[in-house]
């Protein structure tokens, strides 16, 4: 069976588990949020009261009411209203939301993008739900009376809450289901965004190997609505739940692709790809980090935002000098990253031929040394320098280059350190003695590698 039939047959049983009443996820794809995102607050409907003085943040009011989700399929008025349903929502309402608000300036977007036509008409809400006559709206706000069984795309109305650094709601009424290949993933969408968290990219490597893009090729469910564990480090920027199975995506989205359609018919619609490293010293940092959260990036930018852990401290960069555990295995966590980046973005709207890779001081120096490593050509496109120690003040030099310390030298200097600390000086297998402690004991160390 193809993937076209797979998702007509998908959709139209879910159909039946909307009508009959029972709680069903959205599946299929083909969805985009069109919002107004100011940067300076919540949507206007979502403030308690609108007395914004006590309730709500400066400029929420300029957030607009009119957000929607566009439903690219084009489909009856009826199966119309069961997509919505589908989602938690109700066709778009002209008598109550502003056009102006924000659809004017997000369907105009689409327009630009090259994404529907000027004259495009979209299903919205009828003025009376018993009445026979079905509407539609095209990009200007014009309402037109529309024969029931038409075939458009749809408008649904978009109430889910706005994330904040402190709360992100991913209950089940946010929820969907979206096939990556054969892997059903759970995410959830808040007003601006959809979002996929905790999405494994690479399988937990043994300590001191390098590590091996993932797979979807397996059918299997998986649960993307919680962020991942970060990597062993000390305490810090990350308080607690660190592990040494950490090697986890999250990704923020606007737009999710159709399931069926073929790669062709997707490309035009995808977007460009950001892939972020973290800083930390190269002993720190969390893709998690809420500062860092992809969602304004994803929605202002039009991009898909990712953020990846990559492994720490002793645990990422400790070198053995035996020709084999070479040091560096956070390298090859990000260079995991890009080659699953590479082979599944596009299944959450992303364009693998426009990957930018960006990162903040020790993120900066990980984008500078992929730069330069073969195995990372042709796996992104751009790349963002932030805040990278790049000539940072050594002493008093000033440091022009990149230094990169050799194996001997960094094994006499860092590694004997990290050995001696852990009692396996003198060890015949240094590894299986390292083995004896845990990865949180490993980077607590008084000398942890980077």
């Amino acid at each position: 069976m193809g993937k076209t039939s797979t998702f007509r047959n998908i959709f139209a049983a879910a159909a039946v588990f909307a009508v009959s009443g029972a709680q069903a996820l959205w599946v299929g794809g083909g969805l985009t949020i069109l919002s107004k995102n100011n940067l300076d607050g919540t949507p206007f409907e979502f403030c308690p009261t609108h007395d914004f003085e006590l309730t709500c943040p400066p400029g929420a009011e300029n957030n607009g009411t009119s957000a929607a989700i566009l439903v690219s399929q084009p489909s009856q008025y009826s199966s119309a209203t069961i997509s919505c349903m589908l989602l938690g929502e109700t066709l778009w309402n002209p008598e109550k939301a502003n056009f102006n608000d924000a659809l004017n300036s997000s369907l105009a977007y689409q327009v630009y993008q090259g994404l529907a036509q000027k004259d495009q008409i979209y299903w919205v809400s009828k003025k009376e739900d018993d009445s026979d006559n079905c509407r539609g709206i095209d990009t200007s706000g014009k309402i037109f009376d529309l024969d029931c069984l038409s075939e458009v795309p749809a408008l649904c109305s978009q109430s889910a809450p706005v994330s904040t650094r402190y709360f992100a709601n991913n209950s089940r009424e946010w929820q969907l289901d979206h096939f990556v290949e054969n892997k059903q993933l759970t995410g959830y969408r808040d007003y601006h965004t959809f979002k996929f968290r905790g999405v494994r990219f690479a399988n937990k490597p043994e300590r001191f190997t390098y590590s091996k893009a993932a797979s979807f090729e397996d059918a299997g469910e998986v649960d993307a609505t919680e962020a991942g564990a970060d990597c062993s480090q000390p305490v810090g920027e990350v308080k607690n739940g660190s592990s040494e199975d950490c090697l986890f995506a999250n990704i923020w989205t606007p737009y999710l692709p159709r399931m069926g359609d073929s790669k062709a018919k997707n490309r035009a619609n995808l977007k460009p790809v950001m892939l972020y490293l973290y800083g930390g010293g190269g002993t720190s940092g969390s893709g998690k980090n809420p500062n860092t959260d992809g969602t304004n990036l994803a929605s202002r930018g039009d991009v898909v935002s990712v953020s990846v852990n990559y492994r720490v401290g002793s645990i990422g960069f400790l070198n053995l000098n035996d020709g084999v555990h070479k040091g560096n295995y956070a390298l090859s966590d990000a260079l995991s990253a890009l080659e699953w980046v590479n082979k599944y973005i596009e299944y959450f709207g992303g364009d693998p031929t426009r990957v930018t890779l960006f990162g903040e001081s020790a993120g900066a120096m990980g984008v500078h040394v992929l730069l330069g490593t073969a195995k990372a050509k042709g796996l992104f496109q751009r790349a963002i320098k932030q805040s990278s120690p790049d000539g940072y003040p050594d002493g008093r030099k000033i440091l022009r280059y990149m230094n990169y310390d050799s194996l001997e030298n960094n094994y006499e200097t860092t590694t004997k350190s990290v050995l001696r600390a852990a009692g396996c000086l003198n060890a015949t297998d240094a590894v299986a003695c390292l083995g004896k402690l845990s990865g949180f004991e490993l980077v607590n160390l008084p000398t942890n590698a980077k």
